[in-house]
């Protein structure tokens, strides 16, 4: 594992930085590409991504601190400026709304813009992945078969002291095979907002079962962690809305 990618002096560059901030340009470079098919404002599509993604990093942190509000407690400046500490939903749920509020501004249809970022999310996110595992967070429970993987001990997962199953490598990997089925899915879609509806029901069950595999600390609401319970919300949701939009077509 290789957390600092380099230094210039003073000034440190950390690979887990450098691939979230990869998987941000990746996934607005693409995003772009589609939004001037459709003659989009450069600028505004440019202030929704940002502001949306901003605010996804904002909610990102925030759920981190109430699932783990006891750390928070007994750590507050750590807790908020730490290189990890994320839950991926609170993220998506922030820049969920702010992306809504927006494309409201703008008056665009909400539905056909999703479609856009939605479709190269995933991808995005693989490359994210990648940073986690540079720096050992998100890892996976201890392990004793061929799959596990020994950090670095000043790494989070090397904290543990033995290998443990690399779920931020397997994440990684489907995150990439659910952005190739969205893209072979664009040919077929049948309406405005089936690309993200798509997205959020193939990432709700991949992220439900990989829980069960990880081994950070998780905040836990019964038998199942916080992303679980979440994960089964939206894709119940968006199964209905699937469901629901496809039916109104065919009347």
């Amino acid at each position: 594992m290789h957390p600092v990618l380099f230094k210039i002096g003073p000034i440190t560059i950390y690979t887990y930085g450098v691939f979230v901030f990869l998987g941000v340009i990746t996934t607005y470079w693409f995003s772009l590409k589609e939004a001037k098919k459709l003659r989009l404002d450069d600028n505004k599509f440019s202030s929704l991504f940002f502001w949306t993604v901003i605010w996804g990093f904002i909610g990102a942190r925030l759920l981190y601190v109430v699932v783990e509000w006891k750390w928070f407690l007994e750590h507050p400046f750590n807790t908020l400026f730490s290189r990890s500490g994320f839950v991926f939903y609170g993220g998506i749920i922030t820049g969920f709304v702010v992306f809504c509020i927006l494309n409201r501004r703008y008056e665009w249809d909400f539905r056909r813009i999703a479609d856009i970022v939605g479709g190269y999310i995933p991808l995005g996110h693989a490359i994210g992945r990648l940073g986690c595992f540079s720096y050992g967070c998100c890892y996976g429970k201890p392990t004793t078969s061929w799959v596990g993987i020994l950090f670095p001990p000043s790494s989070p997962a090397g904290m543990v002291g033995e290998p443990v199953i690399p779920t931020q490598l397997i994440s990684s990997f489907f995150l990439f095979l659910i952005f190739i089925v969205l893209t072979l899915f664009k040919k077929h879609k049948r309406f405005d907002g089936q690309i993200m509806l798509l997205y959020f029901i193939l990432y709700g069950v991949f992220r439900f079962i990989i829980e069960f595999f990880r081994g950070d600390p998780r905040g836990f609401i019964g038998i199942l962690s916080t992303s679980q319970w979440l994960s089964l919300l939206v894709v119940v949701f968006s199964f209905f809305m699937w469901v629901k939009i496809n039916s109104s077509i065919r009347k």
